[in-house]
């Protein structure tokens, strides 16, 4: 897992890209699991636990905070072959 608070010191062409509700505040983790599930074509309960690859509690804890400290994170994880991509703008990219 790396991290970082400058969301554009990494950019990485993804296939895959989905928005996290803030607003509705469902969990980071979730939103990673729903852009897996898509990719895969399947159901994110059919996927190896998140928690396998990174801590799920610290990745909601990564994005807790205020808004304008939380904007400026992003962080990236390997899951199954893939790189996840998230950043405090609410984006989740999977390449």
């Amino acid at each position: 897992m790396s991290a970082t608070g400058d969301e554009n010191a990494t950019t990485m062409a993804a296939p895959h890209r989905l928005e996290i509700d803030w607003d509705r505040r469902e969990p980071v983790s979730f939103t990673v699991q729903a852009a897996l599930g898509d990719i895969e074509g399947c159901s994110a309960v059919e996927l190896d636990p998140l928690a396998d690859y990174v801590d799920p509690d610290a990745l909601e804890a990564f994005f807790s905070g205020p808004a304008a400290e939380v904007a400026t994170r992003s962080l990236s994880f390997e899951y199954e072959g893939y790189t996840v991509h998230v950043d405090g703008a609410g984006h989740v990219r999977i390449s």
